[in-house]
């Protein structure tokens, strides 16, 4: 019998980027929209912001929703 790992750490890591992908997308304008003065710090905290969201929105839909 042997022993297949369907998904490594790699792959997990690699599928919440791309799950958290669209948070990040629109959190960066949206950061740096509402931190006119500070656009650079407003577009990184938006965009770790949304990626954050984006996958717990996906989570959520994954792990309950369905």
């Amino acid at each position: 019998m042997s022993d297949i790992g369907i998904l490594s750490g790699f792959d997990l890591f690699l599928l919440a980027l791309i799950a958290g992908a669209p948070g990040a997308v629109v959190g960066a304008p949206l950061g740096a929209w509402l931190r006119r003065g500070h656009r650079l710090a407003g577009a990184a905290a938006g965009c770790a912001g949304g990626f954050a969201l984006g996958l717990g929105a996906m989570l959520a839909w994954v792990l309950v929703l369905r």
